[in-house]
């Protein structure tokens, strides 16, 4: 049976309110964002700046997915499951202040646009370094030891990150040495419109730790979607995975792609 969780679920040691930024100051109402987000969230999400939930029963749909002109589009990402396989999904809605981001950030800027946004997204080198929890060493790890844009899907070539201009249409490709899957590379396809930026990963090889490889090809994506609301931004990040089953797999996906989803908003939130 597939396990939901909300706010207050098992994952909050990762998401504390110390992280979390503003927490309680998101009590103001944001008619944009009400419009977006399905009304069953909308509280939850004002009042906690944050809404996520997984499931790994296999089922479709991107729950908590804002409706905007590309949603369609992304429900479209969904990995096709396989019966004999495990399925997991993450989701997460996070509310972010503009000016708080702004408060806490280093790049000098007075205000945040989706073209700050689409840069932003896809300064793939700056993600080297990034922090995330790691549930098997019980302590914060470096994600990635080295991550940047590469020159196609078969020259691994180290490119600079191709993140100026408009990103609409754009298709990069790119390599994470992940510190417990290894090396990968992605496919990257941005959409990019007057308030709206998203940027969809697609896995190119197969992933997993040593010999046993239980993701392979285009079977794990990630959605980051950034929407303009005006005094706020609504990212939103989705990963959805379809994995061969080995012993103990159902635990360590759960685990290791929820925390890859909190270190993406970690990174996300220092960008400004």
């Amino acid at each position: 049976m597939g396990n939901k969780l909300t706010f207050v679920r098992k994952m909050t040691s990762l998401l504390t309110a110390g992280v979390l930024l503003g927490g309680a100051a998101f009590a103001g109402e944001n008619a944009k964002v009400k419009e977006l987000v399905a009304s069953k969230y909308y509280n939850t999400l004002i009042s906690k700046g944050l809404v996520a939930e997984y499931r790994d029963d296999g089922s479709s749909g991107f729950n908590l997915l804002p409706q905007t002109v590309y949603s369609s589009a992304i429900n479209q990402t969904q990995v096709v499951k396989e019966a004999k396989n495990f399925p997991y999904t993450y989701e997460g809605l996070y509310l972010l202040s503009k000016k708080e981001l702004l408060a806490k950030g280093t790049s000098g800027k007075t205000e945040i646009t989706i073209q700050d946004v689409a840069d932003t997204v896809r300064s793939i080198s700056k993600m080297q370094g990034m922090k995330y929890y790691s549930t098997t060493k019980k302590k914060e790890c470096v994600l990635y030891e080295k991550t940047y844009m590469i020159a196609g899907p078969k020259d691994k070539t180290k490119i600079a990150d191709q993140n100026t201009g408009n990103a609409d249409g754009q298709i990069s490709y790119c390599l994470q040495d992940d510190n417990s899957f290894g090396i990968n590379t992605y496919k990257l396809s941005y959409r990019q419109n007057e308030d709206t930026l998203w940027c969809n990963f697609s896995i190119m090889d197969k992933m997993g730790l040593g010999p046993f490889k239980a993701i392979y090809p285009g079977k794990m994506i990630i959605n980051i979607l950034v929407i303009d609301c005006g005094d706020d931004l609504l990212l939103y990040l989705c990963t959805d995975t379809d994995s061969i089953k080995f012993p103990g797999i159902r635990g360590q996906i759960t685990d290791s792609m929820s925390s890859r989803m909190d270190a993406v908003y970690k990174w996300f939130i220092t960008q400004f």
